[in-house]
């Protein structure tokens, strides 16, 4: 097969090449996945530079998100058959043929087969999980109020999807002319500010915070929190460290927890995970453009395709085809 692949650490323009590769070899409790689509986030590029949580295995295919169709199905795999369409996030999405665990496996619903274009399929495994992950650690209730941050990113727009669905009111700090806007759920500007206190000066504190950032801005969050509230930190945009006193956190009894989709995966429960599946797949077939698309390249024009979603900004992924 054809694939993408690095033999040591470093940046993408240094150790990427497109080249023969042996197809993976299906272990028990996995699927052989000819794959049509992979989306280029941004954990692969920490993955290539040996940053990321997962360790590359020299030499290593990159990539981990993609869509595609089981060819093969492990000794051990039950309900899944040869042919389904299928999303699915492993170590190895950038090659002709992929590997993958059966439960980082995703069969797309046959009534939304004709729905869901591999665009939207390859995206699925991360970013529309961890949205929904994120509401499943955060309190529930309607009228509650939740800020999302960097909320340009597919993350957010999904969990504004998903909350206000839950009766949540929602607001959302974005990046604008060199300072922040907030915005309420009709997109209109309820605060602007060079900084992100600044911008969250005037609003009402919130119940729930969702944050991919991180950095010194994670004070001006946790100022805005009610006493009792939750700040949810899923990324680290801004990995500077930060200085912040115990009693910041006790006084307002905050519950401030990191989120690994990962994580959350393996410790929620089967009846979980079920309704965290097919509300995120009906929540894509009825909103698409949730999940946009900017480029599309052929897996041999991937340099052109990195440089791409490298300048793109947040205004969609590059997929490829």
């Amino acid at each position: 097969m054809k694939a993408i692949v690095f033999e040591r650490p470093g940046a993408v323009e240094d150790v990427l090449q497109y080249q023969d590769a042996v197809v993976p070899a299906c272990g028990p409790r996995q699927a052989l996945i000819r794959v049509t689509a992979r989306v280029i986030q941004p954990a692969d590029w920490l993955f290539i530079a040996g940053q990321y949580a997962v360790k590359p295995s020299y030499p290593q295919v990159a990539g981990f998100d993609g869509a595609g169709v089981v060819e093969k199905v492990g000794s051990e795999v039950h309900g899944l058959e040869v042919g389904c369409r299928v999303a699915f996030r492993s170590p190895g999405a950038w090659g002709d043929y992929a590997t993958a665990s059966l439960d980082r496996i995703y069969p797309v619903p046959a009534e939304l087969a004709g729905l869901l274009s591999d665009d939207v399929v390859c995206q699925f495994a991360l970013n529309p999980l961890t949205a929904w992950g994120l509401l499943d650690l955060a309190p529930g209730g309607a009228a509650l109020r939740i800020l999302l941050t960097a909320a340009r990113s597919v993350v957010a727009a999904v969990a504004y999807q998903l909350a206000r669905k839950r009766g949540m009111v929602v607001e959302r700090l974005v990046r604008s002319d060199n300072g922040y806007r907030l915005l309420d759920s009709e997109d209109q500007t309820l605060g602007v500010g060079d900084t992100v206190a600044g911008a969250l000066d005037k609003t009402a504190p919130y119940n729930i915070v969702l944050d991919p950032v991180g950095g010194p801005n994670t004070l001006a969050l946790i100022e805005r929190v009610l006493p009792g509230g939750t700040l949810l930190s899923y990324g680290v945009l801004d990995d500077r460290p930060i200085e912040i006193k115990a009693s910041t956190l006790l006084y307002k009894s905050l519950r401030w927890q990191g989120f690994a989709i990962s994580s959350w995966l393996n410790r929620a429960s089967p009846e979980t995970l079920e309704t965290a599946l097919r509300e995120c797949w009906a929540l894509l077939a009825d909103h698409p453009s949730k999940l946009p698309v900017i480029a599309r390249y052929k897996l041999e024009d991937f340099r052109k395709a990195m440089s791409v979603a490298r300048e793109s900004a947040g205004e969609g992924k590059v997929i490829l085809a």
